[in-house]
């Protein structure tokens, strides 16, 4: 709604400018009502003429309606945008220069027509005033029409045009008198005595009078689009930081803006240093040119993790990456030898040591410092923190996705030195109808509400790809700003926009956008520090959002994994080697941008999640069964599988399914990579014969179980080795026994028959006669 009638606001119009009756407009607004409303209108009218006194001529135009002025909204139809041709504002005295654009997305052409000029009869003193005026209800009354302009000639199918309306300062009907402040006009296109389309806009009109103005302090993010990985490739940082790649067009966008925070994303930096001296050229530079930015610059979170979703989903603190080392070729960090001069011989001993410079400037660089003691020649891999480091203005701001704050977030930025945090304003609650300071009281810290209205308006007004766009979403943006220095002109307030975190490609007008607005007498370009220091708005409370609940339960499977893999990596002769890269990744999935991407977010959560899985599965038991066992004391042998390709040292664990198995102690057992290894495991026999199934187990030297129970079947036949000895007793004395017998035979056999002795027995001596 606008505001209620004030002679202040709007002294009525001179007479010629007020008679004017659009018939055609009356006519569309009665086509439009249904019948029976129709019929209730006539019978009313009717009785008005007959039964009421003759009132004298009043100099008043016919309200024109808003439904009546527009014909449709949708893709297909006619459009009418109007703003100021110069600037929003607007003074005593000064004519009104307006640009009307009629954009026709028809198929078919319009003909010629005129274009109505309406200023609206109240000022625009509240936001929702404003709000009610540039997005009307059916209803909406236009306001009084100033002129009329007709169009220059048919507008072909899919064609626009542009026609420059100048309104003379006299049929404007501002003056000095009226209070300074937002205002609206409309545009009503006519053709064929049909109404085809209505646009609004609006401008301030600024007599002079005493002004507060708003401080309005912007945000500007410099990300890259989602990935999986949480590094950004050579290939890609060469195209994003070429002379039109993504992040050479953000950075343009914040350097030119006044007073623009840059919030950035970390993974930008380390991405470029992580590579050395391999890193391209224009990454290079592209650091440089950060570093030399004016701009105050704070950190996101790595990879620009959404730190509520972290919260939510269970972590007590935010999460950093813990290593770049696996990423990092050492063969890319030497220090490069001093080249000497063509009439010099350069000894060993005159090759300068590399120290830190003395002077206390904390300009950052594009390659992280070196050690005081480094010489040319030698390797120095830079450390995770020193990839990440930065001269931030500030790093306790924490910056979560737009309105998915729950309060018990605000506990886990606290326990990670995040001081303040940055809300939409669907994340408070507004108890006074001003509009109050950026800076509100949290329950843990400070909070920075972004103004979601005002915000939009910018946004719209940087990203548009015509000038009546820009001018139309620059005067709505300073029309709001008018509002808030006008509604309370004794507090002095601080506004905060932000722009959007998914890295449009189409946001090229930020620094125009953000000094048309800070020329304005009731709008001064603040600080982030400025909006820091403001008071806290007193009529403002936390009002905690909850993320999505499957959102919430798969980043709560990531972290799960997470724990799993710490564990396990203790296995590992470098557990590095697996848990940097699968933290990196684990932040990768957590960025904000994924958010408007569920289902391919679903699918790339539900992948990685498959390949840690796997890897978590790749030492493995490769023994299987049925195997019979014969004696009281055996050994086992069990061969382990490692399919990684690093060492890792495991703990095996063999636990029966019943007594008849007594097992040894558990044995550590240290697997090459990609190798196969044996292990022998003592067994005994207890109780009888029977089956048992030996559930195999790997452990990591922690006690943490790998993966499920490896199952071998074995036939246990104790007895059997009693059993054996017996009959091999038995063969023995029977072989020597048969033997014994035989030879017993043979000799009777011998003796009866009178032969000779065998061979090598002597006859015995003769008798010696009698003598």
């Amino acid at each position: 709604m606008v505001a209620e009638s004030d002679s202040a606001h709007r002294p009525a119009l001179p007479a010629a400018a007020c008679t004017t009756v659009r018939p055609a407009l009356r006519t569309q607004r009665h086509r439009r009502l249904l019948p029976i409303w129709a019929l209730l209108v006539g019978f009313l009218t009717l009785a008005s003429l007959v039964f009421a006194p003759e009132l004298p001529f009043t100099a008043r135009a016919e309200p024109a309606s808003s439904t009546a002025a527009i014909a449709t909204t949708a893709a297909d139809s006619v459009e009418v945008t109007v703003s100021p041709t110069v600037t929003p504002e607007l003074s005593p005295g000064q004519d009104l220069p307006l640009t009307v654009t009629i954009h026709n997305n028809t198929a078919a052409a319009i003909p010629i027509g005129r274009v109505d000029v309406y200023l609206a009869q109240l000022a625009l003193t509240t936001r929702a005033a404003l709000d009610s005026w540039l997005r009307p209800d059916a209803d909406a009354n236009s306001g009084d029409q100033l002129m009329s302009v007709p169009t220059a000639g048919i507008i072909p199918a899919g064609a626009s045009t542009n026609i420059a309306i100048t309104v003379p300062a006299g049929s404007v009907g501002l003056t000095d008198q009226n209070a300074w402040g937002a205002r609206g006009i409309a545009a009503i296109y006519i053709a064929d005595d049909e109404v085809q389309a209505e646009g609004r806009g609006t401008f301030v009109w600024s007599q002079g009078s005493a002004i507060t103005p708003v401080g309005l302090a912007s945000i500007l993010p410099i990300t890259t689009p989602e990935d999986a990985t949480g590094l950004i490739t050579t290939k890609a940082l060469e195209s994003y930081t070429s002379s039109a790649g993504l992040l050479s067009r953000q950075l343009d966008m914040a350097i030119d803006a006044p007073t623009a925070t840059i919030a950035i994303d970390p993974q930008i930096i380390a991405s470029i240093r992580v590579l050395g001296s391999a890193a391209p050229a224009s990454a290079v530079a592209w650091l440089d040119r950060l570093a030399g930015a004016s701009n105050d610059i704070f950190p996101l979170g790595y990879a620009d993790a959404d730190i509520a979703l972290q919260a939510q989903a269970g972590a007590t603190t935010l999460l950093a990456p813990t290593s770049f080392e696996p990423a990092i070729d050492p063969s890319l960090f030497v220090v490069p030898t001093a080249t000497p001069s063509p009439d010099t011989t350069l000894n060993p001993s005159d090759v300068p040591t590399i120290t830190p410079p003395t002077s206390t400037e904390t300009t950052p660089s594009p390659t992280p410092p070196l050690p005081p003691t480094v010489g040319p020649g030698e390797t120095v891999v830079p450390t995770a923190s020193e990839l990440l480091a930065w001269n931030y203005t500030s790093s306790t701001i924490g910056w979560p996705a737009s309105g998915q704050v729950a309060r018990t977030d605000l506990d886990v930025f606290a326990a990670s030195g995040l001081t303040t945090t940055i809300l939409s304003s669907d994340n408070v609650q507004q108890s006074d109808v001003f509009t109050p300071n950026t800076a509100v009281s949290l329950p843990r810290g400070l909070g920075l509400v972004s103004d979601s209205t005002l915000s939009a308006a910018i946004r719209a007004a940087a990203e548009a790809t015509t000038e009546d766009a820009w001018r139309k979403n620059v005067a709505e943006a300073a029309s709001l700003l008018a509002i808030v220095s006008a509604e309370n002109p004794n507090a002095a307030r601080t506004l905060l926009v932000t722009f959007d975190r998914g890295s449009p490609t189409s946001a090229t007008r930020v620094g125009q956008t953000l000094a048309a607005l800070n020329s304005a007498p009731w709008s001064n370009a603040a600080s982030l520090q400025s909006a820091l220091d403001s008071t806290p708005a007193s009529t403002v409370s936390f009002h905690e959002k909850a993320i999505d609940s499957d959102r919430v339960a798969l980043a709560r499977s990531l972290l799960q994994r997470e724990g799993a893999m710490a564990e396990f990596a203790t296995i590992l002769a470098d557990p590095l080697l697996a848990t940097a890269p699968a933290r990196l990744e684990l932040l990768a999935l957590l960025d904000t941008t994924w958010t408007a991407q569920s289902s391919a977010w679903q699918e790339q959560v539900r992948a990685s999640l498959a390949a840690s899985f796997d890897l978590m599965h790749a030492v493995t038991v490769t023994t299987r069964g049925p195997i019979i066992v014969v004696g009281s004391k055996v050994d086992l042998r069990i061969t382990l599988n490692n399919a990684l390709d690093q060492a890792v040292t495991v703990r095996t664990d063999i636990v029966p399914s019943n007594g008849r198995l007594v097992v040894g102690e558990t044995l550590e057992t240290t697997i090459q990579p990609n190798s196969a290894q044996a292990v022998s495991v003592p067994l005994s026999a207890a109780v009888g014969n029977g089956d048992v199934v030996l559930r195999v187990t790997l452990f990591t030297l922690n006690g943490t179980p790998l993966g499920q129970p490896a199952p071998i079947e074995v036939s246990v036949r104790a007895d059997w080795e009693g059993v054996g000895a017996s009959i091999f007793a038995i063969l023995v004395v029977g072989f020597f026994g048969f033997g014994i017998w035989r030879n017993i035979v043979r000799r009777r056999r011998d003796r009866a028959s009178g032969a000779p002795v065998a061979s090598g027995q002597l006859p015995p001596p003769a008798a010696e006669p009698n003598v």
